[in-house]
Parts: C-alpha cells; structure tokens; sequence
C-alpha cells in the first residue's frame, strides 16, 4: 500500500512538473491576443463555440477556430517529418546573417500580406509600395511609393493624390503590355473599393488610374492575385469575397474590367489566398485553398473560362491559412504546394508539404512542426531562392518570429536545416512584426528582407520597416529531426498530449509489428497495431482510451514496439 501511495504521489509530482514546464513553452493565450487585437483597432466577434472573426482595422476578415481538430484520418504512409522548438534556438548564431542597413518609413498596412518591392520604372533601384500616414480607423492613406537615391537611402519619391487609397493588395500585369499595374485597396467615406493604376508608357510608374474593380460588395475582397491561369493569353484575377467565397474573374478590353467567370462559396467555412501551379503535370494551372475547418480544396482551369473543383481533402489541424510553393525542391520530378495551419490549444503550427499521386490527386510527402508558436494576425509563409543555389529557401513569418529553412536533403527525402532566425526586435520591444518581403533593396546582388513593423502610441498605428541586409555566406545550423534511416525506433508527439498522440515507428526488416501501451505499473492498457510490416517508417496514433474505448485519466503511459527480434519503448504523458 505505501510502494501505491508513493508511486502517485511521484506521478502527481511529475505532471505538475511538466505541465509548469510546457505551460511556459506555449506563449499563446486567446483572451490576451484577442485583446491586442481589439487595442490595435481589430474588432473581434465570437461567431460559435470558440470560433471569432476577427476583421483588421484595413477591413479584411479571417476567422480562427480554438478547438482541436479530432479524428483525421490520415494515411500510415510515412513522412519526412521535421520538429521545431522555436524557444531552444539560440538565436545568436544567426545574428550576422542579416543585419540592420536601414529604417524606411512604410509598411503596406496589411496583415496577412507583405509589401511589395519591384523596379518598375525601370532604373536600376527598387520601389517599395506601402503605407506611411498613420491612423487607427479610418486606415486613411494614401498609399506611397520610395526608392532609394544616389546616395543609398529609401525615400518617398510619390504620393497617390487620393487619401483613400491605403494599402497594396496586389501587382501584376493586366492588360498585356508589358508593364505592371498596381491594385490597391480604396476606403471611400462609405464603403471600400478597389482601384487599379498602370502606366503611362514603359518605364513610368503606375500612377495613372485605370478603373475600379467590378465586383461591388458590402463585404472585404481579399487575396487578389493575377496571372493567366487557363493559358489563354489574357489575364485573370483570383480573389475572395468577404471570407466565404472564391471567385476567378478575367480582363476585358471592351469594359476595361473583370467579369466573373467562376464561383465557389462554402457557407460553413472561411479560406485564404491560393498557391497557384501545374502540380501533377497535367497542363492546367491549379488553384489551392485551405481554410479554417482545414479543409483542402483544388480549383483547376479544365479549359478557357472553365473552372472545376477537383480535388479535396483534410488538413491535419484548422486554421490551414498559409500557403506558398516550391518548384521540385527535392528533385523527384514534382513540384510541391505547401499548406499551413495552426493548433492554439496544443501551440502546434505545423507546414505539410504536397506532391501530386497522380491526376487531381495530391499526399503529403514532409511535414515541419513548429512547436509552442501561433499568431493571429503575422502568420504567412513564402519561398525564395535567397543564396543562389536554384532552389528556393522556405520562409516563415510567424507572430514575432522569422524562420527562414534550407532544403538539405535528397529526392523523395525532406530534410532542413536552420538558414536564418530571428525572435523579437530589441529596439522596437513593443512593435509587432508584419509579413516580410525579399528582395536586393542595397543593389549588392544578395537578397535582403524588408521586415514590417507596426505599433501603436496614443492610438496611432505606426507603420514602418526595417531592411535586414544579407552578408554573403554564412553557414546553416542542423536540427534535430526525426530519423530517416530504418534504425528501429519508436516515438511519440506532442509530449506531453492532451487529445492524440502520434506514434511514430520504423522496423528494419520484415515482421510482425505490435505497438501496445502500458500504464506506469506496468498493465497493458490498449494494442494500437498487430500487424505483418514491411521495413519502413510508420504513423499511428492513439486517441489517449484504453481498449475499452474509455478515456484515461493523467498520468505517465508507455508505448512499446516489438518485432521477432527487438523490442523498444518510449514513455509520454497524457495531461488533461
């Protein structure tokens, strides 16, 4: 009786030690973020159970789902899988990678989307597009254009004549001559618009109104992206209404405007943006969009001014709102799409990495999870080849966070290592990171960042950023993955779990395969596999039940493999 007492009174010793411990990892709290973003000029509304639309003070809507995603059944194929404690990086062996060139006063007053950086009046110095003036509500402009002079410093070299005009959403070539046309948000004493201003002649900036956007709405137009997506030779724009619906529109010379050519609206659930390819070689250019359920959806351009939802699935966790791609990273022959979403209860943010299983068919193939992170507002991911080497680096911006990953592995092998981090800005404590941009802003021939801060004082919001120049080469630091060899080995995350544990496990040769729990006394509580395996790496999970389908109290629990000749556990702790 005493040897009992004693053993509870070590594992109740022993979950308050590790729940204190994570509890400090996780920095996420909902009330204090939602609250922020009210003080910032957000407002917020609880729209279900746990779920908030949250809509910038700039006007666009995003809504966050706080619960937990349960019971996604996954495929057992196993993959790559990278695991990140962004607090045990020791950020100082990053520090003269990119380092402080210069302040420019503008951001592009936009939360999910950078600002945009090009050379379009075509001298050899690049433009930044963004937003100087600063207020709270109304998001007064106008929108400004800087470029850097003679003597190296970005300046404002043109002001939009509207002050209604007050960020950049978009940038891309619409009427086919060669030269890119700006769109730009438009906040009228009543409602919102949408304005497009081109160029005169080639290398002239795009200051000349063109005409505003079509599609007239109550609701925010978000996300807007331009190219010619069914091949046609004329452009089209990609956008969602509001928060609920998708649409692709194409240019008309004869109205000198969009008309909508496709829909798609899921009343239950809101989307993000799109990653836009051919990513199964098909010919036909793919729209991809996830959304805050985590549902996955694919819109392909079947032929001219036809669109066709062909493909979806469920992502691992909700809030799957960012997005990016990367050209054949991993030299297998497919291109990839990367989606990320964002578990606040567990402090997960996990990136899954897409391939094409064959026509309108795509699996995930590597998985990054960052650990004890999210964000509300800066949470956007893109690729860029920062170093020169033909494939690009992936970059994460994630609250106060920059994350910028190099692909070192092999084909049909993800591996990564740490290019670039960056936690917190010591000279701005209060200031909140925003989407980076990259670009060579010095004209040294390397990519720099532009890095967009935004605080608050006296309830002004003030906008500006920050140029990181990059210093030629300096190494990268390797992480701490998961195994890739056949080694046996068996292994479970999160630790400790609160709902699901996923079991990962690798056996060297042919055999059965049996993954069984036991409790701190050593009891069998559940057999979560017996089956005859192949060599190779496996996922599981185990919903923290007993066999019984019970759910388990707290407490230290152990996950065993045994084959014909090995027999392995690892321990984990379910805490509720």
């Amino acid at each position: 009786m005493k040897s009992l007492v004693f053993i509870s009174y070590v594992l109740l010793l022993t979950n308050l030690a590790f729940a204190q411990e994570y509890k400090s990892y996780n920095t996420f709290n909902k009330e204090t973020e939602l609250q922020k973003f009210v003080d910032q000029g957000g407002k917020v509304e609880e729209i279900s159970s746990d779920v908030y639309k949250l809509t910038c003070r700039t006007g666009e809507s995003r809504v966050f789902n706080f619960s937990r995603k349960e019971n996604v059944n996954k495929s057992n194929k196993p993959v790559d899988t990278t695991i990140i404690n962004m607090w045990e990086i020791d950020t100082s062996k990053y520090s003269s990678k990119f380092t402080f060139w210069q302040r420019v006063e503008i951001n592009n007053e936009y939360f999910y989307t950078p600002p945009f950086v090009d050379d379009l009046n075509r001298n050899g110095r690049p433009e930044i597009y963004g937003k100087h003036h600063s207020s709270l509500c109304p998001a007064a402009g106008p929108v400004e254009i800087y470029e850097r002079n003679e003597s190296g410093i970005f300046e404002s070299i043109y002001a939009y004549p509207d002050s209604g005009t007050w960020s950049v959403q978009a940038m891309g070539e619409i009427h086919g001559s060669g030269e890119k046309e700006i769109f730009i948000n438009y906040c009228g004493d009543t409602t919102s618009r949408y304005v497009v201003y081109r160029s005169d002649s080639i290398g002239v900036l795009p200051t000349t109104f063109d005409f505003f956007l079509y599609y007239e709405t109550i609701l925010q137009i978000n996300h807007t992206t331009f190219g010619d997506f069914d091949n046609n030779g004329i452009t089209d724009a990609a956008f969602i209404v509001g928060w609920k619906k998708i649409i692709v529109s194409e240019f008309r010379d004869s109205i000198n405007n969009f008309i909508t050519v496709f829909e798609y609206e899921d009343y239950d659930d809101t989307f993000s943006g799109f990653a836009i390819g051919d990513f199964d070689g098909d010919g036909k250019t793919e729209l991809i969009a996830g959304s805050s359920l985590g549902k996955l959806i694919s819109i392909e351009a079947v032929k001219e001014n036809s669109y066709e939802l062909i493909w979806q699935d469920d992502f691992s966790i909700y809030n799957a709102y960012m997005k990016t791609t990367t050209q054949d990273i991993d030299e297998n022959g497919k291109p990839e799409f990367w989606i990320g979403g964002q578990d606040f209860q567990e402090g997960i943010t996990r990136l899954e990495c897409y391939e094409a299983t064959g026509d309108n068919n795509y699996e995930p193939v590597a998985m990054i999870e960052l650990r004890y992170i999210n964000s509300l507002y800066t949470n956007f991911l893109q690729t860029k080849d920062l170093d020169g080497d033909g494939k690009e680096e992936l970059i994460i911006s994630l609250a106060n966070i920059i994350l910028i990953l190099k692909f070192t592995g092999s084909p049909n092998n993800h591996q990564y290592e740490i290019y670039y981090v960056k936690i917190g800005e010591a000279t701005e404590p209060t200031a909140e990171f925003q989407p980076l941009t990259t670009a060579d802003l010095n004209g040294d021939g390397k990519v720099d960042i532009l890095l967009p801060f935004q605080k608050s004082e006296n309830g002004q919001a003030i906008n500006f950023s920050y140029i990181l120049k990059q210093n030629g080469t300096v190494g990268v630091e390797p992480l701490n993955t998961q195994p890739t060899s056949f080694d046996v080995y068996v292994k479970s995350y999160p630790v400790p779990f609160n709902s699901t544990s996923s079991v990962r496990f690798s056996i060297a040769k042919e055999s059965i395969a049996k993954i069984k729990v036991y409790n701190s006394l050593g009891k069998e509580i559940k057999t979560l596999l017996d089956e005859h395996l192949s060599p190779g790496e496996y996922n599981i999970h185990w919903e923290g039940q007993d066999k019984y389908g019970n759910p388990l109290p707290s407490g230290i629990y152990f996950i065993s493999l045994q084959t014909d000749a090995v027999f392995k556990t690892t321990k984990t702790i379910l805490l509720k």
